[in-house]
This record gives structure tokens, sequence and C-alpha cells, in this order.
């Protein structure tokens, strides 16, 4: 668990951390490019004096993860990659202080474009976001990583999605992914209890139609079956009460 002191840096770096997701989120659009979105978030970074978590992690040479589409997680954001109406984009990131080097981690989906022309796209979101709101709500000391999981795979279920089981949630703090694992389905060894001014990232990652992904060697794992996925993701401070959401 963090001190008092690397706590109050971490919701520092959390606050630089929204900014940047702010800015994101009113930069994407149709025709922008990948790229120029990871390179303001860069810009982002320096003029606050921190790092992106992410960056330099087994040899990852960007700032953001930019996912789009059928791509679940680990998406570069190449030049190449050029924004249109209707795609689903997530962007994954984290922030890094460069004394203490104290992490964020959290991610967003969005969907670019009219959402009035794709409604089912954007009620597949919205499953998301509210199976995210019931995890965060079991959040809280002397809960159980169970009770997180349970809350996500029961209302993921209940409407007919998949939880990509191969891809977890994590505790967070001194490094951007520590022991242990938060798995989004039931999996044996889930029984520990959480305490208070502990720091995890929650993060079902959500498919379509299919959970089977596929990984060919590079960065991007991919669903099989082409479909679209979506991830939400906090760092969250667990307290006695409502958990606090560092970003």
């Amino acid at each position: 668990m963090l001190s008092k002191k690397e706590l109050e840096i971490m919701r520092k770096n959390g606050q630089i951390h929204n900014k940047i997701f702010t800015a994101i989120k009113q930069m994407l659009a149709p025709w922008v490019c990948a790229k120029q979105v990871d390179d303001l978030a860069l810009k982002m970074c320096i003029d606050a004096w921190v790092l992106s978590a992410f960056t330099w992690v087994y040899g990852y040479k960007y700032t953001l993860q930019t996912s789009v589409n059928d791509v679940v997680v680990h998406g570069r954001p190449l030049e190449s990659i050029v924004f249109k109406e209707w795609d689903v984009v997530t962007i994954d990131f984290g922030v890094k202080d460069k004394k203490y080097w104290i992490c964020t981690d959290a991610a967003f989906t969005m969907l670019i474009g009219d959402e009035e022309k794709f409604p089912k796209k954007v009620a597949f979101l919205k499953v998301w976001e509210t199976a995210l709101k019931l995890a965060l709500e079991k959040a809280v000391a002397w809960n159980r990583v169970w009770d997180i999981w349970n809350a996500v795979e029961s209302y993921v279920n209940a409407h007919w999605y998949h939880i990509i089981r191969e891809l977890t949630g994590h505790w967070v703090g001194k490094t951007l992914h520590e022991h242990p694992y938060i798995y989004n389905y039931g999996e044996p060894g889930q029984w520990t209890k959480l305490k208070a001014w502990m720091t995890i990232a929650i993060e079902p990652i959500l498919w379509f139609s299919s959970w089977k992904i596929v990984d060919e060697g590079d960065w991007e794992i991919y669903i099989e079956d082409g479909s679209i996925g979506c991830q939400f993701e906090h760092t969250v401070l667990i307290t006695d009460g409502k958990p606090e959401i560092i970003v």
C-alpha cells in the first residue's frame, strides 16, 4: 500500500491524467489521426513534467494505447490509423511522476461521430459503463475481489455480452501492474480481502459477440470474430466507505 505522501502524489498524477483525457475526448473526431492524439498526450505530459506510465513498459514506444473496433487492447497509435465515423475507440493511458514513479492507470471507450446513428453500439457501451459502476460499489474495505468480478459478470451476462477472460484488472501504485490481479469472471483464488488504502485498477473488458481473442505476435490483440469491444478503467482508492476514484 502507498504511504500518505505517495497517495497525494497519485492524486496529483490523477488530476493531470484527467486533464489529458478531457483534451483527448475533445479531439477525437472523424479524420483525426491516432498519432496526432498521441502527440497531444505526450506534449501535455512534458508540459506537466510527468511521464506516460506506459512508455517503455515491455518495450512499448508510445504514450497511449489506442485500440479501434476489433482490437481488444494494446493498440498502437499509428499514423496510418485515421478515425472514421462509427469507429469505437478505446484510449488506455497512465501517468507516472518523475521522482517517486507513482502510477495511475485508466481507460475510456468512445464512439466517433453521431451517437444517434449507431444505437446498438451506444447500448453496448452503456452496459459496460453500468457494469463498472456496479463494480465500484463493491470496491470497499472488507469486501473481496470476488465481489467485484461477480458484480461485473452477473450484469454483463444478463445482457448477453462477453467478458474477455484473459485480460484483468490489477493492483496499481509503485508500478503500473501489481499483483494480485482482478479477474472479471469466476476464477479460483479470487478471495483476496480488500483493505482501506489499497489502490487498484478496475477494468472489465467487454466484447459484443465473442470472448475469444487472437494474438498475432505484435502489440495488438484482436477479437476472433471481428466484432467490437470496449474498456473503461478507473484507478481507485479503497476506503472504509465509498471508494475514491483517483482517475
